[in-house]
């Protein structure tokens, strides 16, 4: 059992993890797509009545829906149902995302902000020679045109439990093999619309101060811990 102090040190230390949740999500108040992510904790009683219990941290994801915002951009889109992604690929293999911010590459390619490939129901979307990015239509189930003909088709999937995904860089995520997603049932695709991030500031604001009276509390036991130390060594040496 370790002293009081790397107690109190290892709790300031959990306290620094939520901190850095905190300040991630307010950096992606706006960023399309983001999902906020959530770290709980909890502090048991502590055995003796004076020190701070033991703090556990969980970082989780919290997958609601972010508000729609209009863009007008036709390589933008936004996904209506919390549990529904697009598909992108990468090195890695696929990667899920909410962030429908599409653009077309020198390959004429649609690709995401992070350079990966939008995937559709049979492969890469291609945009045909004579379509110009700004021409293509797409339909709420997710069916691209442009020059009257039809380009492809979304790649939409969803999952069972969502919870399963973890980040995975660029407002993406992965899946373990026991999460695979199937094809969406139910699509309904906005064009020109981004979806917020769904970080409410104000909240996170309120837990940021919370969190720092937490941490001046323990900071301040470690400093009673320290001078009751101090008082102990001095007695024993006379």
């Amino acid at each position: 059992m370790g002293t009081p102090i790397q107690s109190t040190g290892a709790n300031m230390a959990g306290l620094n993890q939520q901190y850095r949740v905190i300040t991630h999500n307010l950096a992606n108040a706006n960023t399309a797509g983001f999902k906020r992510q959530i770290g709980s904790m909890s502090q048991s009683a502590s055995s003796n009545g004076t020190t701070p219990g033991k703090i556990e941290d969980h970082v989780s994801i919290n997958f609601e829906q972010g508000r729609m915002v209009h863009t007008g951009r036709p390589t933008d889109f936004a996904l209506e149902g919390a549990n529904r992604f697009f598909v992108v690929e990468s090195p890695q293999g696929p990667l899920y995302t909410r962030n429908g911010v599409f653009r077309a590459n020198a390959q004429r390619q649609l690709v995401d902000a992070a350079n990966r490939t939008v995937a559709g129901t049979n492969g890469p979307i291609v945009l045909p020679p004579h379509v110009n990015a700004s021409e293509i239509n797409v339909s709420t189930d997710g069916t691209i045109s442009g020059g009257g003909q039809s380009i492809g088709k979304i790649r939409v999937v969803e999952f069972e439990d969502a919870t399963k995904l973890t980040p995975a860089g660029g407002v993406a995520f992965s899946a373990p093999e026991e999460a695979a997603p199937i094809t969406a049932k139910e699509v309904a695709v906005h064009q020109g619309f981004q979806e917020g991030s769904n970080v409410v500031a104000v909240e996170e604001m309120v837990n940021l101060i919370t969190l720092s009276r937490m941490y001046e509390a323990n900071f301040k036991t470690i400093g009673a811990q320290d001078d009751r130390m101090k008082s102990i060594i001095q007695v024993a040496m006379g």
